[in-house]
Parts: structure tokens; sequence; C-alpha cells
């Protein structure tokens, strides 16, 4: 079961946009501990974060050298077609790269992409395909392009990553142009079928994650933060509520197997969606993000 006792919590957190020399208090509710840190459902950030939080000194440190996962989003192609809902074609810049595997997809239908991948490794992966990467971070990212601008943005799985979400959201709209389109995905983490798998089992949050996830969002939390810095919420969708094969006994908590089977099941249904009607797999994952499940979210803004 998630643990959840009041406690209130004074320190660092994450500044407001126009605010960054200010520090907010943060406090509220403790949801989860590990390694030696809380995860509370702050009231000032209105999303739950680790407290106290890592330097970005420390994360950049990580990531750099010691980071490594698989890409976490296989909709590769179903951002492309939804991005053409606004935008036909133009320049594209995704941050966390990771191996480039987005922005092949972009390239395929005549995009000039750009990306930031901060981990050594899979930069150099992106770059062996001919993508234009740069090995940064976010925060030197800033410092290097803050007059270049791009049609689309892209930052998959970075909200989660980083200390100062607000600060991020505040700054990248700098980088867009007039009318242009931010993506941003993260894991939606406290969602019901996971609350509903731990209260069954009498589990701890599996899914906490550290150094790695310093944020925790759902679909209110996101909302709230992308509505407070400035965005406008063009569209809102997810990926495959992989919690379901939880719920239906395939534990691929325990057996790595059995999670590659269960990914495999869900590509292939993608894959016959897609065949049958490009527009079905949106309309979908649309409906299921209405009720905030499913494993990640993603959201398509613009800037107010």
């Amino acid at each position: 079961m998630v643990k959840e006792k009041k406690r209130v919590i004074q320190g660092i957190g994450i500044p407001n946009p126009g605010e960054s020399l200010m520090k907010r208090k943060c406090h509220g509710k403790v949801v989860a501990e590990k390694a030696g840190r809380e995860i509370i459902d702050c009231k000032k950030c209105e999303y739950m974060h680790v407290f106290p939080m890592y330097s970005e000194e420390e994360l950049e440190r990580f990531y750099e050298d010691t980071f490594s996962e698989s890409t976490p989003s296989h909709l590769f192609l179903e951002k492309v077609y939804t991005v053409k809902r606004w935008i036909k074609k133009g320049t594209v810049l995704d941050i966390g790269c990771w191996k480039g595997t987005q922005l092949e997809y972009f390239m395929k239908e005549g995009w000039r992409c750009t990306g930031i991948e901060l981990n050594r490794n899979a930069a150099s992966i992106s770059k062996s395909k001919g993508i234009e990467v740069h090995q940064i971070s976010t925060r030197e990212f800033f410092k290097r392009f803050s007059r270049k601008k791009w049609d689309v943005i892209n930052a998959s799985y970075i909200l989660e990553h980083i200390s100062n979400p607000d600060v991020f959201l505040d700054k990248i709209r700098k980088n867009l142009k007039n009318d242009g389109i931010l993506i941003i995905e993260v894991p939606n983490e406290f969602n019901p079928f996971q609350l509903a798998y731990l209260k069954k089992k009498q589990l701890t949050p599996y899914w906490i994650a550290l150094p790695e996830h310093l944020n925790y969002f759902n679909k209110r939390s996101l909302q709230k933060l992308v509505k407070r810095t400035g965005w406008k919420i063009l569209h809102g969708e997810v990926s495959f509520p992989m919690e379901m094969f939880l719920l239906m006994g395939d534990d691929y908590l325990r057996r790595k197997s059995v999670g590659r089977r269960s990914f495999r099941k869900v590509v292939e249904m993608e894959n016959t969606l897609m065949e049958y009607d490009p527009g079905l797999l949106s309309k979908m994952y649309s409906a299921l993000y209405k009720n905030g499940i499913g494993r990640s979210i993603i959201l398509y803004l613009r800037n107010r």
C-alpha cells in the first residue's frame, strides 16, 4: 500500500518562473520513501517530487556516464502524425534524444532535425545516424542556444529527471517559433491501475527510481504545471497502460521475459490498428487520457 503520513517539510524546492532567486518551502504528504529520501505530494509545487532534491551537478554526472535505458516510447510515428495537425513540415528539436529514434521518424518525413543528449554513448549513436546532436546538458543548452528557434520541440521523459521543471517549461518557450508546438511526455505515476495493483498485492510503489526520477506526475498535476507556466494544451494522449498486464496476472516486475512478451503484444496491437486506420490509435489513447489511464502522458502544447 502507498504509505501516507502527514509531514511538513521546510527547505529547498522548485523555483517559480521569473522568481529564480526565490525558493519555495516545500511541504506535503509523504507518499513513499527510498534511498534515504522521501517522495512528497508537494502543496507548493502541486506535483510529487523527491526531498531533499539532488543538485544539478550530481544529476549531470549521473546521466553523462552511468545512466542507461532503452528508448521509453514506441509511439514515434504517432507523434509525427499528430504534429502534422498543426505543422506539416519544418524544424524539430529533440531534447534528450537518446539514440535518435524519434528524430529518425521525423527525418523520414522531411523534417530538419537537431538533438540534445547528455549521455555520451547515446549521443554518439545518434550522430552515427546522420543526426545533428549536441552532447550537452539542458543547462548548457539554454546558454548556447538562447536565440535559436524551432517549429517543434520534443521533450519526452525529461521533466521527471530535472530538478526544476517549472523553470524548464518557462525557458523553453523562447526556443519555439511563433505558433510552434512543444511535446512533453512523462511517466504517469500513481495512476489508478498502479494503485489498484498495489492495493491488491499490498505493495509499496515499485516505480520509485532514484536518482533517475525526481518528479512524479499524473494527469492532474501535469496539467496544472503546464498551465501555471503559461502553456495551452492542444491535445492529450497516453501510451498503453502496461499495468493492465499486471492486473491480469502477467507479472513483468519479477520476470523480464514476461515484460518483453507483453510489450511485443502492445506493438502488434498498435501496428494492426494503424494499418487499419492511422487515426484510430490516437482516438483510443485520447479517450484513455481523459480518465488519467495510461503508462505515460503525452501533451501537445502551444505558448499562450
